[in-house]
């Protein structure tokens, strides 16, 4: 049962959290993005829907931004003001910048399995990553890959990365897979191979570092890309932040205090990570815990508070209290 004030350990101390429904009436939210133009807006995976939630509030009459997307999943923000976006089940990256029916929408990029994930590294040199599945068919997808995209053509920039299915979200696949063994592919969250990030929180570390979660090892790592191309295995023996973290969904680093904060869906609850001290996080305390399958954080426009996504009861929640 989610408590609206809690008392958790922060920073060392015990601090009190206050949680509250910031938008409600939502289907299946598993992603949000801030875009250049202040706007929040978040994926309904299942609507195939991107709804405008700046203002926060009941989303049920909402008119979406965007809509007829094929499991709409991450955006992802260009500094020049574009909007990617991940079709998960269409196999495609559309620009969303303009709203509207997505099939009016311009084709960043067509052809990968399943894409997810989305991150952009720099503000002036831009490089753009996605996660997707190499393989098509549920037995034959054992191991996903990053691609670089930035050219809009995939290149393999960190290979083999186990797939790891997101136990408790088989509702999430379309009703067309559900005739073959296939559904499994499909029904994830962002576990689904790995979530990807900025790990200098937003450009501060200079568009070099590559946060990624890896529930299949239950580590998060941050990578320099000037290392260039790596399989996942050689990139955990030497750049692991986190061990021990279990499976998770989406993370974000903080643009000031430069902490990652991780979802653990399964678990309700968010860690925050320390970038200066990598260690095991087996026993840390959340910073906030009880909250319904949480999916994906982001922050409040005064960076002070996190706002979470909860697919399964439809609600966006707003954080106070966990970020020191």
């Amino acid at each position: 049962m989610l408590k609206e004030v809690q008392e958790v350990k922060v920073g060392g101390r015990t601090r009190r959290v206050y949680v509250r429904p910031f938008a409600w009436n939502l289907h299946a939210p598993t992603h949000m993005e801030w875009t250049p133009d202040g706007r929040l807006l978040v994926v309904e995976r299942t609507t195939g829907k991107v709804k405008d939630v700046t203002k926060g509030g009941d989303m049920e009459e909402a008119k979406p931004f965007a809509w007829g997307l094929q499991g709409p999943s991450s955006m992802c923000p260009l500094p020049d003001g574009r909007v990617l976006i991940s079709e998960f089940w269409g196999n495609r990256i559309r620009e969303i910048s303009a709203g509207g029916e997505a099939e009016k929408a311009p084709v960043f990029l067509d052809g990968l399995i399943r894409p997810y994930s989305l991150a952009a590294l720099g503000k002036v040199h831009v490089r753009i990553f996605a996660v997707a599945s190499k393989e098509p068919t549920a037995f034959r997808d054992v191991a996903g890959a990053v691609y670089e995209i930035t050219t809009g053509t995939p290149e393999i920039f960190i290979d083999q990365i186990p797939t790891h299915r997101s136990p408790g979200l088989e509702g999430l696949a379309p009703s067309w897979s559900w005739k073959s063994e296939d559904w499994s592919a499909y029904a994830s969250g962002c576990s689904k191979t790995s979530w990807i990030d900025d790990g200098g929180g937003g450009g501060g570390g200079g568009g070099k570092l590559l946060a990624i979660a890896a529930s299949s090892l239950g580590r998060v790592l941050l990578y320099p890309v000037g290392e260039g191309k790596k399989d996942l295995l050689s990139v955990a023996l030497n750049y692991t932040l986190a061990l021990d973290v279990g499976e998770m969904g989406g993370i974000k680093t903080h643009p000031q205090n430069g902490k990652v904060y991780v979802t653990k869906p399964r678990e309700g609850e968010i860690l925050a990570l320390d970038k200066e001290t990598p260690e095991s996080y087996a026993f840390h305390p959340p910073v906030v815990k009880g909250l319904p399958t949480p999916t994906c954080v982001r922050f409040t426009p005064d960076l002070e508070g996190l706002l979470v996504c909860s697919p399964t009861n439809g609600v966006i929640w707003e954080v106070r209290g966990a970020i020191v």
